[in-house]
């Protein structure tokens, strides 16, 4: 596993180069540390799957709104409330725009996908050096709590995690708000630390 600082300027060039070669990075995000791969690498996909112990389906983040419209189904109304929501810690629930391109893993109930845009310093850098879907879930093994400290990262996942962005010990916190934006009303999935 490489390690590297989130505010070192090489990181965000590791982050993509990592992800582009099918591995795996664990991330911080504006909730909790993420792990990521390519999106649209079904390989990576499962691999990711196997070190998490779980199947998916797992949502994907982008580095803004705009790319969210990019790729997912966003009409007018949902746009709007997209606004005051993002970035922030929820994942939106929505039909992706070209769904033959994202790995099966990540495709839930309905063909929906997760899309997460997080507040966080790293993540903006590393959005506007590139953009791409990346899959993002919480850094630990099923079942078990997510780990907000590198080091404990480190430790439980050396020989999987090809690389770690180290933002030191996150906060607590319970994750993303899901929220499935395509119904009428709006269907909270899951309450995490995003409120409507």
């Amino acid at each position: 596993m490489k390690r590297v600082a989130a505010t070192d300027p090489i990181a965000p060039v590791m982050f993509w180069q990592t992800i582009r070669a099918g591995g795996l990075v664990a991330y911080p995000t504006d909730t909790l540390y993420g792990l990521g791969a390519d999106a649209e690498n079904h390989i990576a996909a499962v691999y990711l799957a196997e070190v998490k112990g779980r199947e998916g389906p797992f949502s994907v983040m982008v580095g803004h709104l705009e790319q969210l419209e990019e790729y997912g189904l966003v009409s007018t109304e949902i746009a709007d409330k997209l606004a005051g929501m993002l970035p922030g810690p929820y994942t939106i629930l929505l039909p992706p725009r070209h769904p033959e391109q994202l790995a099966s893993l990540v495709k839930g109930a309905g063909g929906k996908v997760g899309f997460r845009v997080p507040e966080h310093p790293f993540i903006h850098k590393a959005f506007q050096l590139a953009k791409g879907l990346v899959i993002t879930t919480s850094v630990n093994r099923a079942g078990q709590p997510p780990l907000q400290d590198p080091v404990a990262i480190r430790d439980q996942f050396e020989e999987q995690i090809d690389l770690l962005i180290d933002s030191g010990i996150l906060p607590p916190s319970r994750g993303s708000t899901i929220v499935d934006l395509t119904t009428t009303p709006c269907q909270v999935i899951r309450q995490g630390d995003g409120r409507l």
